[in-house]
């Protein structure tokens, strides 16, 4: 490594590390100061030190200081909160970063939150799975206005229901306008749309519970830059285009949905014990109606979990099979006169107009597809999104102040429907982290993390990570 430790820190870091800890003095704020650092050999930060953090991460040798401060209170029926997380860096795709600055407002079951915020996959253990397939954590929050109802609420003695809209707006344009290829294109200005539905079945003493929901993501609007056969650059940037994504019509037999549209279907069937929770879930991807009707055979995440409320040696466990082989068939813009089947080849997270379903290169969906910030060519679209891969999780605790986390996955790629790959790349990574909490050091945290990748898709890479934290109330 050339540069030294010291040389990744900016000038004015401690300043902006311990500021929380001056400003805040009230119970009702919450705050928090951390350093992290990354060295790496190999080509790149090993993947599980560089994924689900919410793109808080670097895949080269890097190093942060964080400061967050947070607020809440409540007055009858009205609750209150807003937050503010920011990070200066060295070795990110950006040395200021707004992680989190947002309001969120709830009248009795109803929520109103604006701003960046970091989201968490739906029913999934974001610490030890792999993480979701349209949303996972693993990119940086995307700014938005969310409407509904943001937490489960009862509706009946054996129901209870979530519902959510959002708009928001991509804000890499700098990123992708530094990084994009020569012979390729980018869209700037990308806006988003979210809207999900979820229920949990099973009273609050039941032994069993169903959650079932179904989410759908767009990318639409923006403008286009110099891409190669869209001569028109607005991609629909008025009032009229937030009714048209919201309520996504087909234009015509021979033009589609506006917009990149995606989604995913949730199913988890979770055991309850008083001590642990025992759960199998599903949640399968769809890019149209061919795989919202499970015409994609296995591909989704298959998963196990299990979860101790306990402190002991294995506490929580996660086993997953991922696939997104199939793409509902190898058949898709056949002439009608020769095959009439329009389905297939669905080409999950690319688009023909805007680039993969990332932000600042980082893909939203599970990061066991390689995200587009490995591309060494500058293009923004995914090369290896037909992929299987197991992977496994688990955490316990060592001592009462001393815990640990560890993962185990190993993926292999066929390219995608119309660019496969001549040989099949393969991946194995792995990675463990143990996390002490002194009792006689009151709300500091530190984590220290090694991993290593081997294979073909992210390369060959042993990494270092080093966290520290201190919280102030």
């Amino acid at each position: 490594m050339k540069k030294t430790l010291i040389k990744l820190i900016p000038k004015g870091f401690l300043l902006f590390c311990f500021l929380p800890g001056i400003v805040i003095g009230q119970s009702k704020y919450k705050s928090f100061a951390e350093f992290g650092t990354t060295i790496h050999s190999g080509d790149n930060t090993p993947l599980w030190q560089v994924s689900n953090q919410h793109g808080l991460s670097s895949i080269d040798n890097n190093a942060y200081l964080r400061g967050g401060t947070f607020y809440s209170d409540s007055c009858s029926n009205l609750m209150f909160k807003t937050g503010l997380d920011l990070a200066v860096a060295k070795g990110f795709t950006s040395t200021f970063v707004v992680q989190q600055a947002y309001v969120d407002i709830n009248y009795r079951c109803f929520g109103l939150s604006i701003g960046s915020k970091e989201l968490n996959s739906e029913l999934l253990n974001q610490q030890l799975s792999s993480g979701g397939l349209t949303w996972s954590g693993n990119a940086r929050p995307i700014p938005q206005i969310k409407v509904g109802i943001l937490d489960y609420v009862r509706i009946a003695p054996w129901a209870q229901v979530k519902a959510e809209m959002s708009y928001g707006k991509w804000t890499d344009n700098n990123y992708q306008k530094e990084h994009v290829g020569t012979n390729y294109w980018y869209t700037k200005d990308i806006l988003y749309h979210h809207k999900s539905f979820f229920f949990r079945l099973g009273k609050t003493t039941s032994l069993w519970q169903i959650d079932l929901g179904m989410s759908l993501d767009a990318q639409f609007g923006g403008n286009t830059v110099n891409h190669p056969y869209i001569h028109e650059q607005d991609l629909g940037n008025k009032i009229k285009d937030y009714f048209k994504i919201f309520f996504p019509i087909k234009q015509s037999e021979t033009k589609y949905y506006e917009g990149n549209l995606m989604g995913s279907e949730h199913l988890k069937l979770t055991f309850k014990q008083s001590d642990f929770h025992l759960s199998a879930y599903l949640e399968n991807y769809y890019d149209d109606f061919s795989g919202m009707g499970k015409k994609n055979g296995f591909d989704g995440l298959w998963g196990i979990e299990y979860k101790s409320k306990n402190k002991q040696a294995i506490n929580g466990l996660v086993l997953e099979y991922y696939q997104t082989t199939n793409q509902s068939g190898p058949l898709h813009g056949v002439d009608e006169s020769i095959v009439k089947k329009t389905g297939g080849a669905d080409d999950y997270y690319n688009h023909d107009v805007y680039p993969g379903w990332v932000h600042w290169g980082m893909t939203m969906a599970n990061p066991l597809i390689a995200s587009p910030i490995y591309n060494k060519d500058g293009n923004m679209t995914f090369k290896y999104n037909r992929v299987k891969a197991v992977h496994i999780g688990w955490s316990g605790d060592i001592l009462n102040d001393l815990s640990y986390r560890a993962k185990l996955s190993f993926n292999r790629t066929w390219g995608t429907p119309f660019k496969p790959i001549p040989e099949i790349l393969e991946n194995f990574s792995t990675f463990a982290e143990c996390t002490y909490c002194p009792e006689k050091l009151k709300g500091w945290n530190f984590t220290i993390s090694g991993a290593f990748d081997t294979g073909n898709i992210y390369g060959d890479n042993l990494g270092m990570q080093l966290k520290i934290r201190k919280f102030f109330k």
